[in-house]
């Protein structure tokens, strides 16, 4: 039996939100979940399944218990394992960083974050404050 840990979930989450930008964007996106554990005293599964809040699982529905590691990757659609394991190390180093107090109040406020590809900013957006923004992506807070 596999049970999905808080870091596995993490890491997927990674994996789905991130693969293509930079170890930064990775580990700021991964804030955001940290900071919403915080906010919420929710586990990191908690958070990521919450309704609403990553696209990638209104089509995977939550699933934490697994026969083994491969039935976990075919349900979770992981087909570049080498892209897991550079979301696993991102999960790390966000976490080493949150917990040595490196991180940015700015950054430690982020709760949200949408993608600059999108045509137009999403509704929900607009009442943020915007936080940071990277490459792909454009961090917020609320305001």
């Amino acid at each position: 039996m596999l049970v999905v840990s808080a870091q596995m979930c993490m890491a997927i989450n990674l994996y789905k939100e991130c693969r293509g930008t930079s170890d930064k964007e990775c580990q700021l996106i991964n804030r955001v979940v940290i900071n919403r554990m915080q906010q919420s005293n929710k586990d990191a599964c908690s958070v990521i399944f919450e309704k609403g809040q990553f696209s990638w699982t209104r089509k995977t529905p939550k699933k934490l218990e697994f026969n083994d590691y491969s039935e976990m990757v075919r349900y979770y659609k992981i087909k570049e394992p080498q892209e897991l394991m550079r979301a696993f190390d991102n999960v790390d180093k966000s976490q080493n960083e949150y917990n040595q107090d490196s991180a940015t109040t700015t950054q430690k406020n982020m709760t949200y974050y949408y993608d600059k590809s999108l045509h137009k900013r999403p509704k929900w957006a607009r009442t943020m404050t915007v936080a940071y923004r990277t490459k792909h992506f454009v961090f917020c807070s609320a305001a």
